[in-house]
C-alpha cells in the first residue's frame, strides 16, 4: 500500500523530525539531562526498536531540511506560504507470511523487507531523480514497516 501527500515548508520540520526519529535532551525525574526521541501523536511507536529504523537515501550535508532549502533555492519556487514544496510517499510492506511447502521454503521476514524497501526506493528514485530525494527512512519500530520516501 501507498499513499502519498503535499506539504508546505512550515510543514517540512516537523516531519523530518518523525522520519528522522530525533533526540533531544530534557530533564528526567531526578533533575538529569537525559536524550529522549521527540513524542508524536502516533503511540505505536516502539522506541526500544527505533535503532532498526534505517535510510535509504544518501546521507545529505546539513540533514534534510537543509538539503530542502538547497533543492529549492535551484528550481523556480514562489515564495508564498501556502506553495507545497515536499511530497511524501508513504509505502508499506505487504503483509508477510512464511511458507514451508516441500522444498520452497520462504526467506525470513527481514530480509524480505529489505529487499521490498531497497527494490521500492530504486523505483521511486529512477521516477523521481535521485537529486529530488530528501531522504527514504525505513521505520521498523512501528505496527507496520514502512518507508517515508
Amino acid at each position: 500500500m501507498a499513499h502519498a501527500a503535499k506539504y508546505t515548508k512550515s510543514a517540512s520540520g516537523h516531519l523530518a523530525a518523525h522520519y528522522e526519529r530525533k533526540q533531544v535532551p530534557v530533564k528526567n525525574e531526578n533533575g538529569e539531562t537525559v536524550m529522549e526521541y521527540i513524542k508524536f501523536g502516533n503511540q505505536d511507536i516502539d522506541t526500544s526498536r527505533t535503532h532498526l529504523n534505517y535510510n535509504l537515501a544518501p546521507e545529505r550535508e546539513g540533514g534534510q531540511i537543509s538539503y530542502l532549502k538547497q533543492r529549492l533555492s535551484e528550481v523556480k519556487v514562489l515564495n508564498r506560504a501556502d506553495v507545497n514544496v515536499m511530497c511524501s510517499w508513504v509505502v508499506t510492506l505487504p503483509k508477510f507470511e512464511s511458507v514451508k511447502d516441500g522444498i520452497h521454503v520462504t526467506p525470513n521476514k527481514d530480509r524480505v523487507s529489505e529487499i521490498f524497501f531497497e527494490r521500492t526506493y530504486q523505483f521511486m528514485a529512477d521516477r523521481y531523480g535521485e537529486k529530488n530525494v530528501i531522504s527514504a527512512y525505513v521505520h521498523r519500530d512501528e505496527t507496520n514497516d514502512h518507508m517515508h520516501f
